[in-house]
């Protein structure tokens, strides 16, 4: 067994590689992709580093030997700083406790309540735009705003539209946050009266204060209203409910996650159809046909087979979690056939793994047809994983499909995306969700809601093929 796989040398004793890695993250995994092979090992400082990006590799470190495995303390201790210790932060049995108590939220039961609340903000929001018709929509910070005013309404049983903007101003702050502290071999203390340092103290105050106020009431109204906030505080393992602390924190993982990640893209979802109105057409084609002109609900998500197919394809090309947070190895443990030491560092990366032609031809090409019915079951495990895998794997997955699902079967019902003029080709920014770098300008026209009576055909037609140009890796 080999002891180290090959990667890069650096003789500023790795610092030149953790300085590409952390500012050209999206080119440099590639290269090494391409460079060394399926895994590829380089010293960034003081840190062994592994990066893994074949499927087999990445099951074994996420599902199969994922007890080997921890969340890197460097990283999470970010997180902590806002998170507390939520379920993206915690481990061994506390995470496994407050992961018991937290999945009954996300009961399918549930899930006819939420694509209601979902439905309607969208419904809200497609009347504001015809409100003001021949507008150009910003459309990251239009799915932002929809994601917090839903996420909000779903976990705590709030209207949030007149916080938006401070909520999602807040949200970008600590994101932006993330990256940079977690990417950073030093940080610099939170009292240093830095621009930086001042706009993060505000938002983590401002979210703090607004989930623990919304807890306060609940408490003291004990009411249930069925939201997650209810289940939260009603929920008991072992004969030992959540104190509000507890709370606090899963109802902060919860509301940050439920909708950074979610809005990024739906973005990236309503700029591809834009792009690709021969996807576009076939959307609404089988959302006309299937809903007749009725509201979508949840019970719909399984006979929208080619909406789901062009949300999949978008989370492939532009996968919100673009790199999964570090893995720590707790043992000496094989991979691959070289032996990760213990305190070794591994990344995954679906950024690179969904790209890959061994899995994907044509991999820059924006095509839903992979993900129809009979033809996603043949890749391999982990060679499409934007919610993780494994015991870490995304607690919310259903309910994120879920959203996105819901909220483009309304927009592709009653309206009709385009590009704006001089609308190019967005650059990336690589945060905690992978981002449009700047504006992304688009058109909502009103379509004419047609029923169908017609059965739709997922297939493609002879005239409905799609065959866009390829899409830059940015």
């Amino acid at each position: 067994m080999s002891k180290d796989p090959p990667g890069p040398k650096d003789a500023c004793f790795g610092f030149s590689l953790a300085h590409r890695f952390r500012h050209q993250p999206l080119t440099f995994l590639p290269e090494l992709a391409h460079t060394y092979g399926d895994i590829a090992s380089f010293r960034m400082g003081p840190f062994r580093t592994y990066l893994i990006f074949h499927p087999e590799l990445i099951h074994e470190v996420l599902a199969a030997k994922a007890k080997c495995f921890r969340r890197w303390e460097w990283q999470t201790s970010v997180l902590r700083q806002w998170d507390g210790n939520g379920l993206v932060i915690s481990d061994g049995d506390f995470w496994r406790r407050q992961r018991r108590l937290v999945q009954p939220a996300f009961h399918p039961r549930r899930f006819a309540a939420y694509g209601s609340v979902m439905v309607s903000a969208t419904r809200q929001l497609i009347d504001r735009w015809h409100s003001e018709p021949d507008q150009p929509i910003e459309i990251v910070r239009t799915m932002t705003g929809l994601t917090l005013e839903i996420i909000a309404k779903v976990l705590f049983d709030v209207d949030v539209s007149s916080e938006v903007r401070c909520l999602g101003e807040a949200v970008a702050i600590l994101s932006d946050t993330a990256m940079r502290e977690m990417s950073s071999p030093v940080r610099l203390p939170d009292w240093l009266p830095l621009p930086a340092k001042r706009r993060k103290r505000w938002a983590m105050r401002y979210l703090d204060r607004t989930i623990r106020t919304i807890i306060g009431e609940r408490r003291a109204s004990g009411a249930d209203k069925g939201d997650l906030l209810s289940m939260l505080l009603m929920a008991v393992d072992e004969g030992s409910g959540m104190t509000d602390q507890q709370a606090r924190d899963e109802a902060m993982v919860l509301f940050l996650a439920g909708h950074d990640t979610t809005a990024a893209a739906l973005a990236w979802v309503c700029y591809l159809l834009a792009r690709y109105p021969q996807v576009q057409e076939r959307v609404a084609d089988e959302v006309r046909t299937v809903l007749g002109g009725q509201n979508p609900t949840a019970e719909d998500i399984t006979r929208l087979p080619y909406t789901e197919a062009a949300i999949k394809e978008t989370l492939r090309l532009y996968p919100p979690a673009w790199i999964w947070f570090a893995r720590e190895a707790v043992e000496d443990v094989e991979i691959g056939g070289y032996t990760i030491p213990k305190g070794g560092i591994v990344y995954a990366t679906p950024w690179v793994t969904h790209r890959d032609p061994r899995w994907f031809s044509e991999p820059e090409r924006f095509d839903p047809d992979r993900f129809l019915p009979g033809r996603f079951e043949r890749l391999p495990p982990c060679a499409y994983f934007p919610f993780g895998a494994g015991p870490r794997g995304c607690i919310g997955n259903v309910f994120a499909m879920t959203e996105m699902v819901l909220v483009m079967a309304c927009l592709c019902q009653r309206i009709w995306l385009s590009l704006a003029p001089n609308q190019g080709e967005p650059d990336l920014t690589p945060l905690l969700a992978l981002r449009p770098r700047g504006d992304v300008w688009l058109t909502a026209e009103r379509r004419t809601t047609v029923v169908a009576t017609a059965s739709f055909n997922p297939e493609p037609t002879a005239t409905a093929l799609v065959t866009p140009s390829p899409l830059a890796p940015g």
